[in-house]
């Protein structure tokens, strides 16, 4: 079942209050400061688990008026662990490691993480969310939903700046919708549902936008409740509010730079190297509203930030302690337990969780579309010893949980496909051998030699819990029955660059944000129609039936027969949710340990 996450949109028509709910793509405050923690506080049965989760995100309230709602003030972001020290200083440039190579800038482009991350700082977006996920109006002094449901009105701010000078439009917003909905899984079903969209080919398919003022209408053929929960995205694929310089640009080919509204502007990239970002002077913060994540009126403290790439984990942590980097974004979970103690340096875990897991490339044999290429899919994923994943990649048992639903668990939604899948043996804590056999028995009868097919599996070695994640998959892939797998190692960025295309390549290792699955329509629900090679239309008429659905009963049965598709069908295979370290200097102060992402907004330095 669900907990809150949507209601009918009668209820919502009536009082026009929407409660709140990296993909694939088609084509393509303040406290003193802490003492390193005992022991990594995340994910343990005790604290959260599938069953329960959290309570539903809020969407931000409209009838008309001018401000957001007040945030909870008991869920203010406080100054995680390096502490306020007193009264927040200006200047200075902090050292930032991301989680992995930097090697896109442009964020609809990728489902990257770091280029998520980095886009964050560079881009506003229409709505953005605080640490629980509710959604909040940012670059908004008002909106409203029509009476049924078909009619969004969105106030923007004035006198909101390009970097290079440029003033805001609606057409930059308009645009920029437009070019994100078509790379983003519920953007492409809210595309479908907007006039003069029916028979035209995805890359022609606009929203029904109009300006009135300062005032910008979207029109649909039918009411959802959904769009808010599209434009206030935090997948590293996010609907950004770009210059026509980057808008313009059909996602995927070559942007090298980054322009928006946001707090920090690029001043130089260097592929695989670094990125040096600089204070924008001329920023238009969304004044008097609480700062919370990712909403609220910013701040910038700093002077800017400097992002490297820096592959080995060990010598991020190396840099940290040595003093010549203020802030790591996820390392390995061992390298972690040697900064305990370590001066100067503060750790801990983020809240929520990551969900480890496979992509097929179904392009070919032995994963096509073939009913022999089905099976040959079910019977990896009916193989994978999922707690031995977490037990090599992880360890620490309070820092991973099981998860057998397509969407990320704790995020409300639950299914009785949790219990049906392991009944089953499809995915099992340790695995189900013995099926998984019967099944690429079934699938050798009939492509005889599917299981000498090479098997290659893309590995990224800058990546935590990848690695070990690869190396049970290849363990499991030998004792099912394949002769011929062999694992790829290079750096993430060149790895996700060959996702989407033909070869050489046949399953993808990677993991997803907890932000890729808020809802049954997020990132991480599967698509029908994939750049893997990945087809079935069951999943797009599911997807489409839910987008405007208005019994939560109906709701849940979608929901449940979404994950039952996937299964009988797998685009990928996912194993267990897991927490991930991160780590500053204790200089660094403001700094949100446990957000799901490292924010730079509202941070300083106390140097």
């Amino acid at each position: 079942m669900k907990y809150l996450k949507l209601i009918p949109l009668i209820g919502i028509f009536s009082i026009l209050l929407i409660m709140a709910c990296s993909s694939d793509e088609e084509t393509t405050s303040a406290a003193p400061a802490a003492a390193p923690a005992a022991a990594a506080p995340a994910l343990s049965e005790g604290t959260k688990t599938p069953a329960t989760g959290t309570a539903a995100p809020k969407a931000a309230a409209s009838s008309g008026t001018a401000s957001a709602p007040a945030a909870d003030p008991t869920k203010k972001v406080a100054a995680a662990s390096g502490g306020g020290g007193g009264d927040p200083v200006y200047g200075g440039t902090l050292r930032y490691v991301p989680m992995g190579a930097i090697k896109y800038v442009d964020p609809m482009a990728t489902g990257a993480i770091v280029t998520g991350t980095i886009s964050r700082h560079v881009y506003d977006q229409l709505f953005w969310r605080d640490k629980d996920y509710n959604i909040y109006p940012q670059l908004l002094t008002a909106w409203e939903m029509s009476p049924d449901g078909k009619t969004y009105t969105f106030t923007v701010r004035e006198g909101v700046t390009h970097h290079g000078g440029d003033a805001l439009t609606l057409e930059d917003i308009a645009m920029s919708h437009d070019r994100f909905a078509r790379v983003d899984p519920l953007g492409r079903n809210l595309l479908a549902i907007a006039p003069g969209n029916a028979d035209r080919d995805l890359a022609d398919k606009l929203f029904d936008h109009s300006y009135d003022g300062q005032n910008l209408i979207m029109k649909f053929d039918q009411p959802t409740g959904m769009v808010l929960e599209f434009l206030a995205q935090l997948d590293p694929r996010q609907p950004s509010i770009m210059h026509k310089d980057i808008w313009s640009v059909k996602p995927g080919e070559p942007v090298s730079t980054a322009h928006g509204t946001g707090p920090y502007k690029m001043d130089s990239f260097k592929q695989g190297d670094k990125v040096v970002m600089s204070k924008f002077d001329n920023y238009s913060p969304n004044v008097g509203e609480e700062w919370n994540f990712t909403k609220g009126e910013i701040v910038q403290y700093l002077d800017g930030f400097v992002g490297f790439d820096i592959p080995d984990h060990a010598a991020r942590v190396a840099a940290l302690q040595t003093n010549e980097v203020d802030v790591l974004d996820d390392f390995k979970i061992d390298l972690a337990f040697n900064l305990q103690g370590v001066e100067g340096v503060t750790w801990g875990a983020y809240k929520d969780g990551n969900y480890g897991g496979y992509t097929f490339n179904a392009h070919h044999a032995p994963f096509d579309m073939s009913e022999a290429g089905r099976l040959a899919r079910r019977a990896m994923t009916a193989a994978i010893n999922n707690e031995k994943v977490m037990k090599t990649a992880v360890g620490n048992p309070n820092m991973w949980r099981p998860c057998y639903l397509v969407i990320h668990c704790g995020n409300g939604w639950t299914s009785v496909v949790t219990e049906e899948v392991q009944a089953e043996g499809i995915k099992t804590r340790n695995g189900d051998m013995e099926y998984a056999k019967k099944l690429l028995a079934e699938a050798e009868a009939l492509s005889p030699g599917i299981s000498d097919l090479p098997v290659r599996i893309i590995n990224s070695f800058d990546i935590a819990v990848i690695p070990e994640e690869s190396l049970v998959l290849w363990e499991s892939l030998v004792n099912l029955g394949f002769k011929n797998a062999e694992i790829m190692t290079m750096d993430w960025g060149s790895g996700a660059g060959m996702v989407g295309k033909d070869g050489p390549w046949e399953v993808f290792v990677g993991w997803s944000n907890f932000a890729n699955g808020l809802n049954p329509l997020a990132p991480h629900m599967f698509s029908g129609k994939t750049g893997n090679g990945y087809v079935n239309p069951k999943i797009d008429e599911l997807r489409a039936a839910f987008l405007v659905e208005t019994d939560p009963a109906k709701q849940q049965a979608l929901y449940d027969d979404m994950n039952r598709v996937y299964y009988q069908n797998p685009p990928g295979a996912n194993n267990f949710q897991f927490a991930s370290p991160r780590a500053h200097r204790n200089e660094v102060k403001n700094f949100c340990l446990d957000c799901l992402f490292p924010i730079l907004n509202n941070v300083w330095l106390e140097k």
